[in-house]
């Protein structure tokens, strides 16, 4: 398939109007037209509605839009990589909970030391970080550590850190003292939907000790999940590593989950490893967290696998 009729037929759907999109694109609308039915023959069903105001999407071309996107995203970097000019670009994607702790720190060293290098920042849950490397978006990823990592991606285990049970002030856990994984049996929790890796840890350690919690709200937002403790509507878990910089230290009340951690990797996309940014994009991942670690500013948290104990043992 032309990946011009993939374009074109986005184009349309964005403006909701071919003559409109004709123009844009530079084209008569007729040839347009030419082009819209060529792909609807090729994909062997309707793709566009067509009415008085202009084009509206089918039940399968709004399937096709959905796809198409990644798609040519894929498209666009494998040209570019063909071509070598992906060697300046860097698109990596990192847990919303590293924000303070790494992402900040790292961001800055990359833009201050490479100013030549476009850097493009994915933040988000595991799960929707795992989306993106399984659409090949990623050039480095930090996710929790898989026994079956995304095609194509290599896996270094980077750290673990202990996950941390937050509540009110009034609630009164100490970070010196270990909460039991006990306390949250029959506990109001909020924590992030299915099929997030924290949630799935929290449920199958509970699990294994026949207890069980009580969902008090679901949200991927690291933020309201705070702040939803903060003010007592219940419990969360979280990585340890969400609590620095957070800004709430004196409004909450936290405590490590006694056998409760959470070990972290760097994922690589094996495709791209040719890049001279890419791979100066992963030892400045690796130097930032041995600084993080170094600097003891990471609660709890230690070196797992060769590269970073290295790298920790140089910054001590």
């Amino acid at each position: 398939m032309d990946s011009k009729l993939l374009e074109y037929f986005l184009r349309i759907a964005e403006l909701g109007s071919i003559n409109k999109a004709a123009s844009d694109l530079h084209l008569s609308q007729p040839a347009l037209s030419r082009h819209v039915a060529s792909l609807e023959h090729e994909m062997g069903t309707k793709l566009f509605n067509r009415t008085q105001g202009g084009v509206h999407l089918t039940d399968a071309g709004t399937l096709l839009a959905d796809r198409a996107r990644p798609l040519l995203r894929q498209f666009t970097i494998l040209k570019e990589q063909v071509g070598e000019k992906a060697a300046g670009q860097i698109a990596i994607g990192i847990p919303t909970s590293w924000q303070h702790v790494f992402t900040s720190p790292f961001v800055e060293h990359m833009v201050k030391q490479y100013p030549n290098v476009t850097l493009r920042v994915y933040e988000g849950v595991s799960n929707a970080l795992r989306d993106y490397m399984f659409a090949g978006l990623l050039d480095l990823c930090i996710v929790p550590f898989d026994t079956s990592p995304a095609a194509g991606y290599r896996q270094t285990a980077l750290l673990r850190e202990p996950l941390v049970l937050v509540g009110a002030k009034v609630d009164g856990m100490l970070p010196d003292e270990p909460a039991p994984l006990s306390m949250l049996d029959g506990i109001k929790l909020v924590l992030p939907a299915r099929p997030n890796v924290l949630r799935a840890h929290v449920e199958h350690s509970m699990m294994r000790k026949g207890m069980s919690f009580q969902l008090a709200v679901e949200t991927d937002t690291l933020t309201l999940c705070l702040d939803l403790a903060r003010r007592g509507i219940g419990f969360t878990v979280v990585p340890a590593c969400s609590l620095y910089g957070s800004g709430m230290a004196d409004s909450i009340s936290w405590a490590p989950i006694r056998g409760l951690y959470l070990t972290w990797a760097l994922c690589e996309n094996q495709a791209r490893n040719h890049s001279q940014a890419v791979r100066e994009g992963r030892r400045h991942v690796i130097s930032t967290c041995a600084e993080a670690l170094a600097g003891e500013i990471w609660f709890g948290a230690e070196p797992v696998g060769t590269a970073l104990t290295k790298a920790t043992a140089s910054k001590a």
